[in-house]
């Protein structure tokens, strides 16, 4: 038995060697989303690939890593030499989506693999019919970009160079790919110096004492942790937008199931998979599901192969959550995402206490590129925008966030404006896009894009347009998300949440994406709390009477009287009307 504070130590070494590796790759990348963004992750996995530390980050990587390479290794381990590094970024080996890719590293010590250092980080652009990476309209995963099945594309910590060129002929802007690609590597050999002075440090048959502690400590744990969640099965579903091909809703249901220690996590029902690109990995499916979960039950739990254990994920074949071989996968992010609103939608009656109003449910992909009139040279750029977070139980959801996996930072004005031919005209918060509640939702941004002096491809790969984002408990629903081209004008055209435009120059483009959920009834809402929301342009004077029965004097003052009476007649209407407020 290792003693506590020793193995504590030693998890936090490990820890220590994945998180330097993340700031390795992040310090030096050349793309935006990966030096700012943190559009990556990285892990260790000892020699007989179990999955031993995670770098927090983006825990939607965490569903690739530890799907590709127990998938993939055995195949390569024994031909592998020190310093080689493996490539990858096939769905159908167990990756993601093809802009997510893989470098995977053996770590030796006299001449024997102990370990292995990977990296995942979404590239800008991976190629395909569209500057981005994000196409549409994909009916098949060759027209999405370069599948990489898995290469040997380093050797003695060198990239090959005939395999990297093939690589960057097939995509835009080579050279900030090739800065990312190298970033990746030296991200390895960090992982390989750090990891070896461990192993060196403790010698093999203590490292692997420690390591076999560590991965049953974190199961106990997380087993104890189920154990406290009530026993039932727990059903949510929801509806997606069509598929970019397909202009029809399609379904998303699932099935928690907490036994004693365990959890089944079930997505039978789920629609089939989609014609166009909606559709994701059983990685994908994992990776957003876990992450929900992990919130639930507890916040400094390690990530390790002893974490899944009390986990089973089903994804029937054939669906949209583990489609067939070489289907398109490009947005199979949005899946995920939504998925994570199903498991706190799931678990609401459970631990009403601990979950949380629906979040603004979708990555928002977006990308974009042209020539840059500036200098006649080509650009590409790939974002994800931020929206609402759902009410909670004693606090209102966070404005302007990221939600569940997707732990991206902010693009900032400066850099993308000093970088690309584009200017930010608006980059706000939308008032009255949250949901109303006792504790409301969070509120959704508008960014405005105009594209000064020139033409450019405008890709959307998102969601949410029909299907607003629910509320908990009689918290309200939030406004969906709107895309717009020239808004506010007479030239004003919607767009749609899966689409790509050619636009003119000067045209402007409107990002705007869903609040969050409310949380309990709106009509117990302090009416201060909501005096201090309409000073804040959050809620308008309007919204204040409508939603929450709350009349002002003015801005600075709130009825008491007319308040009580406004909200009396809201709940004599609701009562009549079936129970529901408008």
């Amino acid at each position: 038995m290792v003693d506590t504070g020793e193995l504590e130590i030693f998890r936090h070494s490990l820890k220590s060697i994945v998180e330097e590796m993340g700031v390795t790759l992040q310090r030096t990348a050349y793309s935006t989303n990966i030096k700012i963004r943190r559009d990556h992750t990285c892990a260790l996995f000892d020699a007989d690939l179990r999955h031993i530390a995670q770098h927090d980050i983006a825990p939607q990587h965490i569903g690739s890593l530890v799907s590709v390479i127990p998938k993939n290794v055995p195949d390569w381990e024994d031909d592998l030499e020190p310093g080689d590094g493996i490539l990858i970024n096939d769905p159908d080996k167990g990756a993601v989506h093809l802009p997510d890719v893989m470098l995977i590293s053996p770590l030796f010590h006299d001449d024997e693999i102990v370990g292995y250092a990977a990296n995942s980080a979404h590239h800008v652009d991976i190629g395909g019919g569209t500057p981005g990476g994000i196409p549409n309209d994909s009916t098949e995963l060759y027209a999405e970009g370069l599948i990489i099945p898995g290469v040997r594309a380093v050797r003695d910590w060198s990239y090959d160079e005939q395999i990297l060129s093939l690589i960057l002929r097939n995509v835009r802007r080579p050279d900030m790919r090739r800065g990312d690609y190298q970033a990746q590597l030296g991200t390895n050999r960090i992982g390989e110096q750090r990891f070896t002075a461990l192993y060196e440090s403790y010698g093999a048959e203590q490292l692997t004492t420690y390591l076999d502690e560590l991965l049953d400590y974190t199961e106990r744990r997380v087993r104890a942790a189920i154990a406290d969640l009530p026993d039932g099965q727990y059903t949510a579903e929801d509806y997606m937008d069509g598929d970019g091909i397909v202009d029809e809703p399609v379904r998303l249901r699932m099935a928690i199931t907490v036994d004693g220690d365990e959890i089944t996590v079930d997505f039978t029902g789920t629609a089939a998979e989609n014609t166009g690109p909606l559709n994701c990995t059983p990685a994908m499916i994992f990776a957003g599901t876990m992450s929900v979960i992990m919130a639930f039950i507890g916040t400094d739990l390690p990530k390790n192969d002893g974490f899944y254990r009390p986990f089973e994920v089903i994804t029937p074949e054939g669906t949209m959550v583990n489609p067939s071989d070489n289907a398109p996968v490009a947005g199979g992010w949005e899946i995920p995402m939504r998925a994570g609103d199903l498991v706190t939608k799931a678990l609401a009656d459970a631990v009403p206490e601990e979950t949380i109003g629906a979040t603004k449910g979708m990555v928002c992909n977006v990308a974009y590129g042209g020539t840059d009139p500036r200098n006649e040279s080509e650009y590409v750029y790939y974002e994800t925008v931020a929206g609402g977070y759902g009410g909670r139980a004693t606090k209102d959801g966070m404005d302007a966030v990221q939600t569940h996996f997707q732990n991206t930072a902010n693009s900032p004005i400066e850099e993308l404006e000093s970088e690309l031919p584009v200017y930010v005209r608006r980059y706000e918060l939308i008032p009255d896009s949250a949901g109303a509640g006792r504790q409301r939702g969070g509120l959704g941004v508008r960014r405005d894009l105009e594209f000064s002096d020139h033409s450019a491809s405008f890709s959307l790969l998102t969601d949410r347009t029909r299907s607003a984002p629910w509320g908990v408990f009689g918290g309200k629903s939030a406004r969906p998300s709107r895309f717009r081209r020239n808004p506010d004008t007479d030239a004003e055209v919607e767009l749609e949440s899966k689409s790509t435009t050619q636009l003119d120059p000067d045209d402007v483009v409107s990002i705007q994406t869903p609040g969050g959920g409310g949380y309990g009834d709106p009509l117990e809402r302090d009416p201060d709390a909501v005096l201090e929301d309409v000073r804040n342009e959050k809620v308008s004077p309007e919204a204040a009477r409508e939603a929450y029965g709350v009349e002002l004097t003015d801005e600075t003052n709130v009825d008491g009287d007319a308040t009580a009476a406004r909200r009396s007649e809201l709940r004599d209407t609701a009562a009549a009307d079936g129970g529901e407020l408008e």
